[in-house]
């Protein structure tokens, strides 16, 4: 996000306080933001009916970014949230790659497809006798970076060149 938006001072995050991973998320997400002097202001969304209120909450926050945490609600509500962040002139970060390629500015995050396999293979596993207990906790190997240069131009932001040759995939 510092790349992306050097001069970034406020940081808005969406996420779902429901989700198991919000916890560790928000404190990660904390003292990153103290390593870069950002404040950071969290909107929440636990139920469908939250996203307005949600999102109007976020344009009084007047952040200069939006993080947006990956979550089967938020990712139900996808077309919405990525209509959302251009049309409060917010450069968005993603944390699923998909995201970006629907009209996202830009996410980095795991390859999902690889964590489907993952899971067909502990399901394969306890369909054969193993205990679930007894399976190593395996961790995502691959990430990808995933930058839309089209939301970018109707953003009139420029993505440092140092973000795009480390990207995975450039949408023109």
């Amino acid at each position: 996000m510092c790349e992306l938006v050097p001069r970034a001072a406020r940081l808005a995050i969406l996420m779902n306080p429901t989700n198991a991973n919000t916890s560790r998320y928000v404190t990660d997400t904390m003292e990153a933001g103290r390593n870069f002097n950002l404040s950071i202001a969290i909107a929440e969304v636990a139920r469908v009916d939250d996203f307005p209120n949600a999102f109007a909450m976020i344009r009084e926050m007047r952040p200069d970014a939006l993080l947006v945490m990956g979550d089967p609600l938020i990712g139900g509500r996808r077309a919405e949230v990525i209509a959302f962040a251009p049309s409060a002139r917010l450069p968005a970060v993603y944390d699923v790659p998909n995201l970006a390629r629907e009209g996202g500015l830009i996410a980095y995050g795991p390859l999902l497809m690889k964590h489907y396999v993952m899971a067909a293979g502990y399901v394969d596993r306890i369909l054969k006798g193993a205990k679930p207990a007894d399976l190593p906790v395996e961790q995502p190997k691959r990430f990808e970076l995933v930058v839309n240069l089209k939301t970018a131009k109707a953003l009139g932001l420029t993505i440092p060149q140092s973000l795009l040759v480390r990207a995975d995939e450039v949408i023109q």
